[in-house]
C-alpha cells in the first residue's frame, strides 16, 4: 500500500513536469497571424493507476512487493529473539539481586560488630562512673553501722543511681538501633536505585540491539530495488503520455483522477504504446 500511494503520487508530480514540457513545446511553434477567435486548447486526461498496472513490469513488482511482505511478516512473527532477551534480563537480575543481597548482609554485619563495639565502650563508660558510686553505698551498706532510716537513704540511693545508670544504657541502645535502620535503610535504598538503573541501561542495550538485529539487509535491498523499479516506470509512463500528447497535439495533460468535466481520455492509448516498453 505504501509503495502504490507513492507511485500515486510520483506519478502525479511526473505529469506535472509533463504538462510543463508541452506547453514549452507549443510556444516552439512558429508564430502565426493572430486568428479571429483564439483556438481552443486540446486538453486529455489520462489514470495513471491503471496505466501503472497496464505496464509490462507491473507483475514483477507486485511479485517483488508481496516477497517482501511475507519476509516483514515472517520477522514480526519470530519471537525467539525477544524470548533470548527476556531470559538473558531474568538471568542478569537474578544475578544482581544476588549481589545485592550479599551487599545488604556484608553492610548489616560490618555495621552491627561497629555499633556492638560502640555499645561495649559505652557500657564501660558507665561502669567507670557508677562503679565506684555504687560500691561506696554498699561497702556502707554492709560495714558501718547505720540507723535503719539512713539505711534506707542509702538503698533509695543506690537504686536511683542504677535506674539512672539503666536509663542511660538504655537511650544509647535506642540511638544506636536508630543509626543502624537510618544506615541500613539508606543502603538499601541506594542499591535499589542503581539496581534500577542497571536494569534500565541494559533493557535499552538490548532493545537497541534487537532493532539493530531486526533490520535485515536483504530486506532493505529488497525495497531499495522495488524503489528503483517503481521510478524506472512512473518514468516510462511520463514518456509515454507525452509521446502520446505530441503525437496527437495534445496540448495539456491531466489526471483523470482531477478532473471534473469530460474530456478526451487517453488511457487506454497510453497503456497500448506502454504495452511496447522494455
Amino acid at each position: 500500500m505504501r509503495f502504490r500511494q507513492q507511485r500515486n503520487i510520483l506519478a502525479a508530480l511526473a505529469l506535472g513536469c509533463i504538462l510543463t514540457a508541452l506547453a514549452g513545446c507549443a510556444s516552439k511553434q512558429p508564430a502565426a497571424s493572430p486568428p479571429a477567435k483564439p483556438p481552443e486548447t486540446v486538453q486529455a486526461m489520462v489514470d495513471v493507476q491503471k496505466v501503472l498496472e497496464a505496464h509490462p513490469l507491473r507483475g514483477k513488482l507486485r511479485q517483488m512487493e508481496q516477497e517482501l511482505a511475507a519476509a516483514d511478516a515472517k520477522a514480526a512473527a519470530d519471537t525467539s529473539a525477544q524470548d533470548t532477551a527476556r531470559q538473558e534480563f531474568e538471568t542478569a537480575m537474578k544475578v544482581r539481586q544476588d549481589e545485592d543481597k550479599a551487599a545488604l548482609e556484608k553492610k548489616q554485619t560490618q555495621l552491627g560488630d561497629e555499633l556492638t563495639e560502640q555499645r561495649r565502650a559505652y557500657i564501660e563508660e558507665l561502669e567507670k562512673e557508677y562503679r565506684p558510686l555504687l560500691f561506696n553505698i554498699d561497702l556502707k551498706l554492709k560495714t558501718v553501722q547505720i540507723t535503719p532510716a539512713e539505711k534506707e537513704t542509702l538503698q533509695k540511693e543506690m537504686d536511683r543511681l542504677l535506674a539512672e545508670r539503666q536509663q542511660k544504657l538504655k537511650a544509647k541502645e535506642d540511638e544506636l538501633a536508630a543509626r543502624f535502620k537510618k544506615e541500613m535503610d539508606a543502603f538499601a535504598a541506594e542499591l535499589a536505585q542503581k539496581t534500577d538503573a542497571y536494569a534500565q541501561q541494559w533493557t535499552e542495550e538490548r532493545m537497541k540491539r534487537l532493532q539493530q538485529d531486526a533490520v535485515s539487509p536483504e530486506r532493505e535491498q529488497q525495497r531499495r530495488a522495488i524503489v528503483e523499479l517503481s521510478n524506472r516506470m512512473i518514468a516510462d509512463v511520463r514518456s509515454t503520455v507525452t509521446k502520446v500528447a505530441l503525437r496527437d497535439k495534445i496540448e495539456v495533460v491531466w489526471l483523470r483522477q482531477a478532473v471534473h468535466t469530460q474530456l478526451k481520455d487517453i488511457t487506454d492509448t497510453v497503456a497500448k504504446e506502454l504495452a511496447n516498453v522494455k
